[in-house]
């Protein structure tokens, strides 16, 4: 599963019944990843959504709040200022 999975890939929009669940699997896969390997990820499927005019900047912010019991608030702060750095 990457990023992308939350994409409907025959609309090309994202899918409106992401659950609780999604999220928590796609955080697991990712959780180990180093700080590098994440960025990398996450710039590669914003350029890939970017391309398909698929990015939707206030979909992934609400991801990101709704993660954010999950992560430190180092972690959090770090998420917040790299999807700040996307729009």
């Amino acid at each position: 599963m990457r990023l992308s999975d939350f994409n409907n890939n025959k609309t090309g929009k994202v899918e409106e019944n992401v659950t609780e669940k999604d999220i928590m699997d796609k955080y697991n896969q990712y959780k180990d990843l180093s700080s590098d390997q994440l960025s990398q990820e996450l710039f590669k499927e914003v350029s890939r959504q970017k391309a398909n005019g698929t990015f939707d900047y206030q979909r992934l912010e609400s991801m990101l709040d709704s993660i954010k019991g999950s992560l430190s608030e180092e972690n959090y702060q770090n998420m917040k200022r790299i999807l700040e750095s996307l729009r």
